[in-house]
């Protein structure tokens, strides 16, 4: 992507890779920092095979959990700066490390399940159980793309000016290692936003997640069916897209289980609702053990009651009875900062141990 240049002290260009993974949620918070930093960048696309299971602790710096063509884009001189997300990405981004001689940057957003020494910079959002460090910079939700309006189709926009307004948007996500979401608690959720649409006006549209189960689908599917209200009903791949969607809406309902689908609610400054899940069978037994044992410490690998306790602390959100604007800063800007201070510093040398601390 181009963008502004900016030049390391021999005068050479910055260079940036952007490593994108399989999950958008994760790309999205990757492309946020890449164009807030104003530099330019490259979109490095990555698949993974099988190894993508073992701790990075395990693989160490190397490009093994890698397919063929993946480590085909990262050859060659690396660059001044690798973002990264998603702890499959880790050994890669040590083994570009490597190879720079110690010369690269590495900025990782999220938790690499590795200690972050390894990193210049690693941003977690609350849920994640990292000790706090120097080049720890914590933030309350994942960060979201400053993205230009999405291109609409006419047949597309059609289809929204025959909704009318007030719009409520449910975007409804999965389930988590230790979190659910019942179906007769998303039945209530459609109910009670179908019911306010016939109380107040207005229409209700429906997206959901690559990671919502078919049966939930479409169990909500034939709880709105029956209705007369208008009402748009939208697949996880579009169209019209989620973005566009997100635009369109005048207040916007988001199940709790996506960090990033809650962030892009937010960032939108319009009216929010999150809508609460609740524990797994071994959600109820991890933390209750870990409340137990570890009594104020963070489930492994991520611990929503932390994230969803920040938003409480930052006023971010509200209930699906009385959705919440808020005006949070720019996140993607403030680490984008951060960053931009590293890069006119040396990197953080490479670290020949493997280990998974915090």
């Amino acid at each position: 992507m181009a963008g502004a240049r900016m030049n390391d002290k021999t005068g050479r260009p910055i260079r940036v890779w952007a490593l994108l993974g399989p999950h958008r949620g994760d790309n999205n918070q990757i492309l946020a920092l890449a164009e807030a930093l104003e530099l330019g960048f490259e979109e490095k696309p990555l698949n993974f095979n099988q190894l993508r299971r073992l701790q990075p602790a395990l693989l160490g710096a190397s490009f093994a959990s890698l397919d063929s063509a993946s480590r085909r884009l990262l050859e060659g001189e690396p660059p001044d700066l690798t973002i990264s997300t998603g702890h499959r990405s880790v050994p890669a981004v040590l083994e570009l490390k490597r190879r720079s001689g110690g010369r690269m940057h590495a900025v990782h957003l999220g938790y690499p399940r590795i200690a972050p020494r390894h990193f210049d910079l690693v941003v977690p959002t609350p849920e994640y159980p990292i000790t706090d460090a120097p080049n720890v910079l914590r933030i309350p939700f994942a960060l979201s793309p400053h993205s230009p309006p999405a291109v609409v189709s006419p047949a597309e926009q059609s289809k929204f000016d025959a909704l009318p307004q007030p719009r409520r948007l449910f975007v409804v996500g999965g389930p988590t290692l230790y979190w659910q979401l019942p179906t007769d608690t998303m039945r209530a959720a459609v109910s009670r936003l179908l019911a306010d649409s016939r109380n107040d006006g207005g229409s209700l549209l429906l997206v959901s997640s690559p990671r919502t189960p078919a049966p939930l689908i479409e169990a909500l599917e034939s709880e709105l069916r029956p209705s007369t209200l208008p009402i748009l009903i939208v697949p996880a791949s579009g169209p019209p897209s989620y973005r566009s969607m997100l635009e369109a809406a005048d207040m916007i309902f988001v199940t709790a289980d996506s960090v990033a689908m809650v962030a892009d609610s937010v960032m939108t400054r319009k009216p929010v609702g999150i809508v609460p899940i609740e524990k797994s069978a071994l959600g109820r037994v991890a933390t209750a053990l870990n409340d137990t044992v570890r009594r104020g410490k963070r489930l492994f690998p991520r611990d929503l009651r932390f994230f969803w306790e920040a938003l409480k602390e930052q006023g971010f959100g509200g209930t699906i009875a009385a959705p919440r604007a808020s005006n949070p800063p720019d996140y993607s800007a403030m680490v984008a900062e951060r960053v931009r201070q590293l890069l006119a510093q040396p990197a953080q040398p490479a670290t020949g141990d493997r280990d998974n601390g915090q």
